[in-house]
């Protein structure tokens, strides 16, 4: 009798765990790899991408893939993208992984060394791009970019691991809508970082003012972050690895009025990364929740040091999505768009972004809805600028008490509901307000 019980044990036994490697997921390699590319990511970086291990998690903006998950779709988008830029700038056929793991310190020296009697004037330079790119005034975003080998990571805020705040929350609804808000910060951080990367190849608009520096520049520069970007696929602990860059922003005070973009870098292009990614950082702000201490508690469960690998990784298939939808004519108005969809509440942005990443019908009208409602903005406030204008042309110096001013209108109600009270911090108990910035 024992030995039929033995017998009915051991098949049960099996058939769990049938049902059990049934049920593991498996990377979808026709998804990840286009059948003409056969350079592979690092398996662990595999594992953990079909176990949703990464910075973005089981992520409510994220849509539903077909079959596989949009994680693998987008991951494999964006590595097919870096392995070809990898294979043009070194005019090879094949990457041999640990060459290029080799040569990615070399680079960096070279690149540095050529830099180093240029330092000021490619300083200026990566400010000068930032501001054309987003049509930044000085009078409203102060920038300050040093290109230095001694990165200081102070006053950034970046945490290595998630901290949970102490927080009294009202009710259960409060945590639970708190809690999306992370996700939400998470996905943001994600865009924020795909931006950036994307923007880093920004050196080729400039490539004659380079070459004028010095003509092996652009080269250096291209085979740099080609590299650079390749590394993130094949080392999948890049978060303890030497940071090549940083940025910190600071908002309005009382005693400075204009938000602060501070940046630091090893090198050119990274340093365009970087100042990008603090404009990213003050158009992400209208995303944050109003309360003060909500916001905090979003803050240090989102923003870590861990997750940026997995956010470069992800990021910048994320931003492809995004700008895809956007007609030729309308591509520079993608930043303002970015902004509006940060501030929407949490699970609106959800539902659009879905839709947005999903690159559907819906997503497409969603964009398109925005850029007409920001070209509409604009136009009024052309028009406003006009008629300010005219009325100080035709004024003469003098000013009447019956005159209608709308600028002294606006500052008596700020002064009305400001209680004069301000601290200094990103946030204040009414909510956080970085101003019309742009």
């Amino acid at each position: 009798m024992s030995d039929y019980r033995k017998i009915a044990e051991e098949a049960l036994r099996k058939s769990k765990l049938g049902k059990q490697l049934n049920n593991q997921k498996t990377l979808n390699e026709s998804v990840v790899y286009p059948e003409n590319i056969s350079e592979r990511m690092n398996s662990r970086l595999e594992e953990d991408l079909i176990k949703r291990k990464h910075s973005l998690g089981d992520n409510a903006a994220l849509p539903e893939g077909n079959d596989s998950l949009f994680e693998e779709m987008i991951m494999g988008e964006r590595f097919s993208e870096v392995v070809k830029r990898y294979k043009r700038v070194f005019e090879c056929d094949t990457i041999n992984q640990n060459e290029a793991i080799s040569n990615s310190l070399p680079l960096v020296v070279e690149t540095m060394s050529l830099e180093k009697a240029h330092k000021k004037k490619l300083e200026k330079l990566a400010v000068k791009m930032i501001r054309e790119e987003f049509d930044m005034s000085e009078d409203i975003v102060e920038i300050n970019a040093e290109l230095t080998d001694k990165i200081n990571i102070e006053g950034t805020k970046k945490n290595p691991k998630p901290i949970v705040s102490e927080v009294e929350f009202e009710n259960h609804d409060e945590i639970s809508n708190a809690n999306k808000e992370v996700y939400k910060r998470r996905f943001l951080n994600a865009m924020m970082q795909g931006s950036a990367k994307k923007c880093h190849h920004m050196y080729h608009m400039v490539d004659d003012e380079l070459s004028d520096l010095d003509p092996k520049l652009p080269n250096k520069y291209a085979k740099l972050m080609a590299n650079a970007d390749y590394m993130y696929y094949v080392i999948p602990n890049m978060e303890n690895g030497v940071s090549g860059g940083v940025v910190r922003v600071d908002f309005p005070t009382d005693k400075n009025p204009k938000c602060v973009i501070t940046a630091q870098a090893m090198v050119f292009p990274v340093l365009i990364h970087e100042l990008v990614k603090g404009v990213m950082e003050i158009l992400s702000a209208h995303g944050l929740p109003k309360d003060k201490k909500i916001g905090q508690f979003v803050v240090d469960k989102a923003d870590f040091l861990a997750a940026e690998p997995w956010d470069m990784r992800l990021g910048p298939a994320l931003w492809n999505r995004f700008t895809n939808l956007f007609e030729a004519e309308d591509f520079n108005l993608k930043h303002h768009v970015y902004s509006e969809l940060a501030a929407l509440p949490v699970d609106e942005f959800n539902m659009k972004m879905k839709e947005v990443m999903a690159n559907t019908k819906q997503g497409k009208k969603i964009i398109t809805d925005i850029v007409n409602e920001v070209k509409r903005e604009m136009r009024e406030e052309e028009a406003m600028n006009e008629l300010n204008s005219y009325n100080e042309a035709n004024s003469d110096g003098y000013s009447s008490d019956e005159t209608f001013d709308y600028e002294d209108l606006m500052r008596e109600v700020n002064n009305d509901d400001s209680d004069g009270d301000s601290d200094g911090e990103d946030f204040t108990d009414e909510g956080f307000d970085i101003g019309e910035l742009f």
